[in-house]
């Protein structure tokens, strides 16, 4: 079963000039068809308690087809339309949104969480007044949390949408069912008008391992094997390459009441912060993804304390804050 139902070479112009692409009946209909049975029969198997919007929306995880390559070629066409590195693609969101009866006609516009590179929309039933309006040209700061709201909490009074957002330029988009919608959503500011009754399911992907959600399938085998091999320990890690873990939220200094002492934490996103040392926060900034533990041992060490290091990196991956593959993967 194919996702998409059209040529992404002849959007990737489209897509380069305005930072936003519409695409007419974009979905196969074997692939709405899919959508449509996923929403009649599994919708309610699948909510996320913990994302839904009271009074205006309904979350649940989305379920590919079983045993085909529908991610797939979700990562080739979107990494080529929107000229993403496809080797490091990750899937950060695949959440259906049914909006409520009651949802506001005129909602607060948002930008998407941190590691909504790109959002793709996919139209599954959209009343006939619904539009989903993007805010392209202004304000594109790129959203640094891992949650909307947060992002919201941060702005200063005078750089809140609903003050700043009336005097940008909005594109109003009339999508119907089977049609693709795609745009940087972290840094768009977006809504959706009218939205009582639409359904859609967005795709959220990134090319830089962010998916602090935990929803791309590859995360959790990722993660698995970093489990193993920090069970292992010791030489067997030597030749692993630590990575940010997908998972991994941010790292604050907290300034305590007690004269100020400074703390300094990790938080893998939905838990608990723990602790971490400066040099453990300086392991963390040096990791780049190409260089194995040895490499990274080797340069951090001091009077040639490889162990001290070694330990770090370790408790480091062993709390979720790095994560450890192979050098082919």
């Amino acid at each position: 079963m194919r996702v998409f139902d059209f040529v992404p070479a002849e959007y990737q112009e489209k897509y380069g000039e305005q930072d936003w692409v519409h695409i007419r009946n974009g979905i196969t209909p074997e692939f709405h068809g899919y959508l449509v049975h996923f929403l009649e029969t599994e919708l309610e198997a699948h909510l996320l308690d913990g994302f839904a919007i009271k009074g205006k929306k309904e979350q649940a995880l989305f379920e590919f087809p079983p045993g085909g390559s529908c991610l797939d070629e979700v990562f080739d066409v979107i990494a080529e339309l929107c000229g993403l590195d496809r080797s490091r693609m990750v899937l950060s969101e695949r959440h259906i949104q049914a909006y409520e009866a009651n949802a506001a006609a005129e909602p607060i516009a948002h930008k998407d969480r941190y590691p909504s590179q790109v959002s793709v929309g996919l139209s599954i039933k959209i009343p006939a007044t619904s539009r989903l309006v993007l805010y392209p040209d202004d304000h594109r700061e790129v959203n640094l949390f891992n949650r909307a709201v947060d992002l919201n909490r941060h702005l200063q009074p005078d750089s809140k949408p609903e003050v700043v957002l009336p005097r940008a330029r909005e594109v109003e988009l009339d999508d119907h069912e089977r049609d693709v919608v795609v745009f940087p959503g972290s840094s768009t500011w977006h809504l959706r008008r009218r939205s009582a009754g639409a359904v859609n399911v967005y795709f959220k992907l990134n090319d830089f391992g962010s998916d602090p959600l935990g929803e791309d399938p590859g995360t959790t085998k990722l993660h698995g094997q970093t489990v193993s091999a920090v069970s292992k320990g010791g030489e067997y890690v030597d030749d692993l390459v630590p990575v940010l873990a997908r998972r991994l939220d941010s790292v604050t200094r907290v300034y305590t009441r007690n004269d100020w002492q400074e703390v300094l934490q990790a938080r893998v996103f939905g838990e608990e912060p723990f602790g971490i040392t400066d040099e453990q926060w300086a392991l963390l900034r040096a990791v780049d993804g190409r260089r194995s533990v040895r490499e990274l041992t080797g340069e951090l060490s001091t009077a040639g304390d490889l162990s001290r290091v070694r330990t770090d990196l370790l408790y480091l991956a062993g709390a979720g804050a790095l994560d450890l593959r192979f050098p082919e993967q």
